[in-house]
C-alpha cells in the first residue's frame, strides 16, 4: 500500500510540473505577442482615429475584463480556501499521527519494561510455569514487532503527509504570486483579448487539474480496492492450497522441488482437459461424417446451382451474417454487462463489509488498548499486593508466636478461673445444703412445738376437770395425806401428758428450757401437796395457764421468725442458682471463643504454610537463597551484638528495634486486657457479696422486728 501511494504521489508531482511548464510557455508567448503589437502601432491622425476606436472598444471590453477578472478571482479564492482546508486537514491528521506515534512508543517502552521484568521474574521457574513464561514472552515479542511495524508505517505516512503539505503550501504560494503578477501585468500591459484568453485558459487548466485530481483519487480508491480484493483472493487461494496440500506440508519446499507430484485440483484440470479433447474429437468425427454426407448430396445435385447465385443473394447472406454477428456481440455485451453489474454489487458488498470490519477492528483496538492499560495497572497493583502479602506473612508469623504465648497464658488463667469457679460452686453447694438442713430443722421444731401446744391444751382441760371434781368433795371429811396427793397428781399427769418426760418424771425447774435451746418461762417448783393443798389448786392452775400462754407466744414468735428466715433463704437459693447458671453460660461462651480462636489459628497456620510455599516457589534462585541467608545471618549478628552491648544500634538496626517495640506494645495491650478482665470479675464478685450481705442484714432485721413485736404484745398483755 505504501509503495502504491508513493507511485501515485510521484505521478501527481510530474503532472503538476508539466502543467507549470506549459503555463510559463504560454505566458512567454503572450508577452512576445504584446511586444510585437506595440511595435507595429504608429503615430498620426489615422492612429488617433484608430486609437479612439480602440479606446471605445477597450472601454466596452473593460467591463468584460472586469467580470472575467472577478470570476477568476472568485475561482482562485475558492481554490485557495479549498487548499487551505486541505492543509488544515493534513495538519490535523499529522498531529493525530504524531500522537499515535507517541502512544505507540510509550506502549513499546512499557511492554519492553514488562517483558524484562517478566524475564527476570520467570528466569528461575521450571516445568509448566517456565513454558507459560516462554509463551508469554513469545507473544509479547510478536506484539512488540507488530507495534514497531505499525510505528514505522505511521512514521512513513507522516513523512509523506508532511511532504504533501509542503508541496501544497508551495503550490498555494506560487499560485498566489502568479495571480498577483498576472493581475498586475494584465492591468498595465496586456490587451483585453489576451487577458480574456489567458483567464479562460487558466480556468480551463484549473478545471483540467481538478478533473485529473478527481480521476487520480478514483484510481487510487480503485487500486486500493483491487489490492484488498487481491489480498482476499490470496487468502482464499492460500486456504485452498492448504486444503489441497495439507497444513503440515511446506509450500515453499514444494515450489522449490520441481517434482511430478500433483494435487487434486491439477488432476481435476487434467481430467477436464482430457474430457474436452475427447469431446472435441467426437465433434470433429461427427462433423466429418456430416460433411461427407453433404459432399455426397452436392455431388448428386451438382455445383451449378451455387454458381448461379446472384450478387444480391450474396449481399443478403452477408447482411444476415453481419446481423447474426452483431446479435451475438450484443448478447455477449449484455452478458458481460450483467456480469459486471453482479461483480460491482459483490464489490460493493465487500466494500461495505470491509468498512464494517474496519469499524469493528478499530473498536476492538480501542478496547484492547484500554484492556492493556487496565492490565498494566493490575500488574502494578498485583506487585503491591505481593509486597503487602509478604509483609503480612511476616506479621502473621510474629502474631502466631504471640498467639501461642497468649494461648498458654489463657489456658493457665482459664484453669485458675475454672478452679475458682469449682471452689465457689462447692462453697455455694455446701451453703445451700446447710441452709436446707436449717430449714428442715426449723420445720421439725415447728411441728414439735405444735404437738407440745396440743398436749398442753389437753393437759389444761384435764386439770380443769380435776379441779371441778375436787371442789365437789367435802374438805373437812377427807383430808388426804401428802403421799396420796402425790399419787393422784402423778396418775393425772401420766394420763394427760405421757409424752413429756420433763414434766412427769421430775419436778419442774425454775426455768423450762425448750428444744430450740431458748429459756421459755420461769415457773414455781412443784411441791408435794400438803394437807391444805385443796385450797391452793386454783392458784396453781392459774399459774400453769399463764405459763402455757407465755410458751404459746414464744412458739408463735419462733414460728414467725422461722418463716421469715425460710423466705429469705429461698430467695438466697434462687439468687445462687441464677449465679450458677450465669457462670455456666459464661464458661460455655469462653469455651466457644476458645474453639473459634483455635480454628482461626489453624486457618492462619494453613495460610502461612501456603504463603511459605508460594514464597519458596517464587524465590527458588540460589542467589536469592544465599542473599536471604546472608541477610538473616547479618541481622542475627547485629541483634546479638546489640543485646551484648558491644555495638551501638544505628540506622541498619532500626527495623529490629521497631519489631521489639511492636512486640512490647502487643504484650502491654494483652496485659491491659487481662487486667481489665480481672477487674470486671472482681467487681462482679464484690457486687454478688454485697447483695448477699444485704439479704443477710434484711433477714436479721426482720427477725428482730418479729421478736420485738412479740415482746411488745406480751408486755401489753401483762
Amino acid at each position: 500500500m505504501d509503495s502504491a501511494d508513493e507511485l501515485v504521489t510521484q505521478g501527481l508531482r510530474q503532472q503538476f510540473q508539466a502543467l507549470q511548464e506549459q503555463q510559463q510557455q504560454r505566458r512567454r508567448q503572450r508577452m512576445a505577442l504584446v511586444r510585437c503589437e506595440k511595435k507595429e502601432q504608429g503615430p498620426g491622425p489615422a492612429g488617433t482615429s484608430t486609437l479612439s476606436e480602440e479606446d471605445l472598444g477597450l472601454q466596452l471590453v473593460k467591463a468584460e475584463i472586469c467580470s472575467t477578472t472577478d470570476i477568476s478571482k472568485s475561482l482562485l479564492e475558492n481554490e485557495n480556501e479549498l487548499l487551505q482546508e486541505q492543509i488544515h486537514e493534513l495538519r490535523d491528521e499529522n498531529g493525530r499521527l504524531y500522537k499515535l506515534v507517541n502512544e505507540k512508543n510509550f506502549e513499546i517502552k512499557h511492554l519492553k519494561k514488562k517483558s524484562e521484568e517478566d524475564r527476570l521474574a520467570l528466569a528461575g521457574t521450571a516445568g509448566i510455569a517456565g513454558d507459560v513464561a516462554a509463551t508469554k514472552i513469545v507473544e509479547l515479542s510478536k506484539r512488540n514487532r507488530e507495534l514497531t511495524v505499525e510505528n514505522e508505517s505511521l512514521k512513513s505516512k507522516i513523512k509523506q503527509l508532511g511532504n504533501k503539505l509542503q508541496e501544497l503550501e508551495k503550490l498555494d504560494a506560487t499560485q498566489t504570486a502568479s495571480t498577483k503578477e498576472s493581475s498586475g501585468r494584465t492591468n498595465k500591459e496586456l490587451s483585453p483579448r489576451i487577458q480574456n484568453s489567458s483567464l479562460q485558459s487558466d480556468i480551463l487548466d484549473a478545471k483540467a487539474l481538478h478533473e485529473k485530481l478527481a480521476a487520480t483519487n478514483l484510481k487510487l480508491i480503485e487500486s486500493r480496492n483491487q489490492i484488498l480484493s487481491v489480498k482476499q483472493e490470496l487468502k482464499m487461494a492460500h486456504k485452498v492450497l492448504v486444503n489441497e496440500v495439507g497444513e503440515d506440508v511446506n509450500i515453499q519446499h514444494l515450489l522449490n522441488n520441481k517434482g511430478t507430484w500433483r494435487g487434486r485440483a491439477q488432476q481435476i484440470q487434467i481430467l477436464q482437459k482430457k474430457i474436452q479433447e475427447l469431446e472435441s474429437q467426437m465433434g470433429l468425427n461427427n462433423q466429418k461424417g456430416r460433411s461427407s454426407e453433404h459432399s455426397v448430396e452436392e455431388e448428386m445435385l451438382g455445383i451449378s446451382g451455387l454458381r448461379r447465385l446472384s450478387n444480391q443473394d450474396k449481399n443478403v447472406a452477408y447482411i444476415r451474417t453481419l446481423e447474426k454477428e452483431r446479435k451475438e456481440a450484443f448478447e455477449k455485451m449484455t452478458g458481460d454487462h450483467e456480469r459486471l453489474k453482479k461483480d460491482h454489487e459483490d464489490l460493493k458488498n465487500k466494500f461495505d463489509g470491509s468498512k464494517a470490519r474496519n469499524k469493528v477492528l478499530s473498536s476492538e483496538l480501542k478496547i484492547l488498548k484500554s484492556q492493556v492499560v487496565t492490565l498494566l495497572e493490575k500488574g502494578k497493583h498485583d506487585d503491591e499486593l505481593v509486597g503487602a502479602l509478604l509483609k503480612q506473612q511476616k506479621q502473621m508469623q510474629e502474631i502466631m508466636g504471640r498467639l501461642s504465648q497468649h494461648e498458654s497464658k489463657n489456658k493457665d488463667t482459664s484453669q485458675i478461673l475454672s478452679q475458682q469457679q469449682n471452689c465457689e460452686t462447692q462453697k455455694q453447694g455446701s451453703v445451700i445444703g446447710e441452709l436446707k438442713q436449717m430449714v428442715t430443722e426449723r420445720e421439725a421444731k415447728v411441728k414439735d412445738l405444735e404437738k407440745e401446744i396440743k398436749q398442753l391444751l389437753l393437759k389444761q382441760h384435764q386439770e380443769k376437770n380435776l379441779s371441778d371434781d375436787q371442789m365437789v368433795v367435802n374438805l373437812p371429811k377427807c383430808r388426804p395425806s401428802s403421799a396420796q396427793l402425790d399419787k393422784t397428781n402423778e396418775h393425772s399427769t401420766e394420763n394427760s401428758i405421757s409424752a413429756d418426760a420433763e414434766i412427769t418424771g421430775r419436778p419442774l425447774s425454775a426455768r423450762a428450757v425448750s428444744k430450740m435451746g431458748h429459756t421459755l418461762i420461769e415457773c414455781a417448783t412443784v411441791r408435794p401437796l400438803s394437807g391444805n393443798a385443796v385450797g391452793r389448786c386454783i392458784s396453781v392452775d392459774a399459774t400453769d395457764a399463764k405459763a402455757l400462754q407465755l410458751q404459746c407466744t414464744e412458739y408463735k414468735a419462733f414460728y414467725q421468725a422461722a418463716e421469715v428466715e425460710r423466705d429469705k433463704l429461698t430467695e438466697l437459693v434462687t439468687i445462687l442458682q441464677k449465679r450458677l447458671e450465669d457462670s455456666n453460660d459464661k464458661i460455655l461462651e469462653t469455651e466457644q471463643k476458645l474453639l473459634e480462636q483455635r480454628r482461626w489459628s489453624v486457618t492462619l497456620e494453613q495460610q502461612l504454610g501456603k504463603a511459605k510455599l508460594d514464597a519458596g516457589k517464587t524465590h527458588d534462585k540460589p542467589s536469592s537463597k544465599h542473599k536471604a541467608i546472608s541477610s538473616s545471618s547479618t541481622s542475627r549478628q547485629c541483634q546479638s551484638l546489640c543485646s551484648s552491648g558491644d555495638l551501638i544500634p544505628g540506622k541498619p538496626l532500626t527495623t529490629a528495634l521497631d519489631i521489639q517495640v511492636e512486640e512490647l506494645n502487643t504484650r502491654l495491650a494483652i496485659q491491659v486486657d487481662e487486667n481489665e478482665a480481672l477487674k470486671t470479675a472482681l467487681q462482679s464478685t464484690l457486687k454478688a457479696k454485697e447483695e448477699d450481705l444485704k439479704l443477710y442484714h434484711d433477714t436479721v432485721a426482720q427477725v428482730k422486728q418479729v421478736f420485738l413485736q412479740v415482746l411488745r404484745q406480751h408486755k401489753e398483755k401483762t
